[in-house]
């Protein structure tokens, strides 16, 4: 009777674990940068037109940033709505950008309410002719 009960409860023991596990996999889920355009360590020939993000999941990207190499913000005018969780964030360049380093940096909410952010780098170089 003893190695039936115990065995009873290694069985329940190993479904909660599994339900467990089931449960909280999707709901720990965060949205991880997918791609991105210019991609990070880019070197690009001329000025960008636009920043553009893609998620793995949903994200509510709450704050989009283009940074040169002196840490001068540049205006960037995002697209869609505001606050919306989207796969997928763009922002359009207000001017043309000198050649130089520069730095895109975003901070989001994914659906399970974790709050991440990340960076990534490019370069803009003058056009060789």
């Amino acid at each position: 009777m003893t190695a039936s009960i115990s065995r009873r409860r290694s069985i329940m023991a190993a479904a909660a674990l599994a339900l467990g596990l089931a449960v909280a996999g999707p709901a720990q889920a965060h949205s991880d940068l997918h791609h991105a355009e210019p991609a990070d360590g880019a070197v690009l020939r001329s000025s960008p037109p636009a920043i553009s993000l893609m998620f793995a999941a949903p994200v509510r990207v709450m704050t989009l940033k283009l940074l040169d190499e002196s840490g001068r913000e540049r205006r960037l005018v995002r697209e869609g709505e505001r606050g919306a969780a989207v796969q997928e964030v763009r922002a359009a360049v207000q001017e043309t950008l000198p050649p130089g380093a520069y730095r895109v940096e975003w901070r989001g909410a994914s659906s399970d309410g974790h709050v991440g952010g990340g960076a990534l780098a490019f370069r803009v170089d003058r056009a060789t002719r």
